[in-house]
């Protein structure tokens, strides 16, 4: 399921505005890359909002940061970025575009919660989801059910992947000086993720 992300080369600003958005968030939208279907391109939803131009700069800084800092074998849950380009919508990040073996781009959780319910495929890659976070003590920040992509394999398996909010501020400093107050904050992040779970399923 893991890509090595390489930027595609072109002349002149991609394309964009003549492309539907596969997903639009408050803050920025995403388009499937024009050169590269297993790329996304990420843009902010609005130029005269500052706050979506800080998001950006904050999901650059966090790549660095993961790639400093914790083994290659994360990335098998985080998308690889592949670069900064330059486009007729302003400046976008391109990561990896998860797909199911089918092609298709694959949904988020929150969606296939409220089509499908919790079914034990769902369960079941939930706790393996968060057995990797405990693993690779990885505080998110605030990472909710729209925010991990569900891949589905060619036998069916779905395998959870986070594509946005996957580094907490604090945890730069925090997992190197205080391991302990770290677990404590990443099981609590968990807790807070179950309690999203059961509000999208209708169990709060």
């Amino acid at each position: 399921m893991r890509r090595e992300a390489s930027l595609p080369q072109g002349d002149g600003p991609l394309a964009l505005s003549g492309l539907e958005p596969f997903a639009k968030g408050g803050k920025r939208h995403c388009y499937v890359h024009p050169a590269d279907p297993g790329l996304c391109v990420k843009v902010v939803a609005r130029a005269d909002e500052p706050q979506c131009a800080v998001e950006q700069r904050q999901d650059i800084e966090d790549y660095a940061w993961l790639k400093r800092h914790r083994p290659e074998a994360i990335f098998e849950r985080i998308p690889a970025f592949a670069g900064i380009v330059e486009t007729d919508l302003g400046a976008g990040i391109v990561m990896q575009l998860y797909r199911d073996a089918d092609g298709r781009i694959s949904r988020n959780l929150t969606e296939l919660l409220r089509e499908h319910g919790l079914t034990p495929a769902l369960d079941r890659a939930i706790d393996e989801l968060k057995r990797w976070q405990r693993e690779y003590r990885l505080l998110t920040r605030d990472t909710g059910p729209h925010n991990v992509v569900a891949v589905r394999s060619d036998g069916g398996g779905l395998k959870l992947t986070i594509i946005e909010d996957w580094l907490n501020r604090r945890h730069r400093w925090l997992a190197r000086l205080h391991p302990v107050l770290t677990d404590f904050l990443i099981e609590r992040e968990l807790r807070k993720f179950d309690r999203r779970l059961a509000k999208v399923t209708g169990q709060s």
